[in-house]
C-alpha cells in the first residue's frame, strides 16, 4: 500500500507529460505552469509521510484517535489546495480539480469510518504485500463499511492495491497540469481590449489560476 504513494508521484507527471509531448508546445509548455496553494499540498505530504512511517513518538495521535483525525488532516489539506487554484481559473480546470478532491474525499472517508484505509487481503497477497503491518491500513472484513471505495484492485508488477478514490485522484491532478499547461492564446474573463505579448515580445508564464483585476 506504500507503493501507491510512489505511484501517485510517478504516475501523474508521467501521464502528463505524456499528454504534453503529444500537444502543441510540448514539454516548454511546462514553464506555464504556476500552482497555488503548496502550503496545503506541503502539509498533506508531511501528514501522510508521518502516517507512513508511524514513529513511536506519534502513537497517540496515529493509534485510535488517528484513524479519524489523519483522514480529516489530508482531506481539509486536499480541499485547501483545490480552492486555491480553483481560484479564477477556466471551468476545464475546476472539473478536474473536483474530480481529483473527490478523489482525496472518498479515500478519507473510507479511512475515517474504518480506522484506517480498507484492504482486499486476497488482492494484497496477490501483489505480495504484507497484510499485517501496513500502517493506516485495516484488511477488510464483515464489518468493513464503504467497501466500494476500498483498496480492491491489484497491480501486478508494482506491488500495490489501489482505490477508486485513488484513480479519481490521479486521474484529476494529471488533467490539472496538462490543463494548467495549456496556455490559451486569449484568457476567460480579460477585459476587452487587453492584449497579450506577441511572439516578439518577452512572454510571461501564465498561471494556474490568475488574480481577477
Amino acid at each position: 500500500m506504500d507503493a501507491a504513494q510512489i505511484v501517485l508521484l510517478l504516475v501523474v507527471p508521467v501521464l502528463a507529460v505524456l499528454v504534453l509531448v503529444l500537444r502543441r508546445g510540448g514539454l516548454a509548455s511546462l514553464a506555464n505552469v504556476r500552482v497555488r496553494g503548496a502550503p496545503w499540498a506541503l502539509s498533506g505530504a508531511a501528514v501522510q509521510a508521518l502516517r507512513t512511517a508511524d514513529p513511536a513518538w506519534a502513537s497517540g495521535v496515529l493509534g485510535a484517535a488517528g484513524g479519524a483525525l489523519v483522514p480529516l488532516a489530508l482531506a481539509v489539506c486536499a480541499v485547501g489546495f483545490a480552492f486555491a487554484n480553483a481560484r479564477g481559473s477556466g471551468r476545464a480546470v475546476r472539473v478536474a480539480l473536483g474530480i481529483a478532491t473527490a478523489g482525496a474525499l472518498s479515500n478519507a472517508l473510507a479511512t475515517a469510518l474504518n480506522g484506517g484505509m480498507p484492504f482486499a487481503v486476497p488482492a494484497a497477497r496477490s501483489v505480495g504485500l504484507d497484510v499485517t503491518g501496513a500502517p493506516g491500513h485495516v484488511p477488510i472484513d464483515g464489518s468493513t463499511l464503504l467497501v466500494p471505495l476500498a483498496d480492491l484492485v491489484p497491480v501486478p508488477g508494482v506491488a500495490m492495491v489501489f482505490s477508486v478514490g485513488d484513480v479519481l485522484l490521479w486521474a484529476g491532478l494529471a488533467a490539472v497540469l496538462v490543463l494548467a499547461a495549456a496556455r490559451p492564446t486569449s484568457l476567460p474573463g480579460d477585459a476587452a481590449g487587453v492584449h497579450h505579448p506577441t511572439a516578439t515580445a518577452p512572454a510571461t508564464a501564465s498561471p494556474l489560476t490568475r488574480s481577477t483585476p
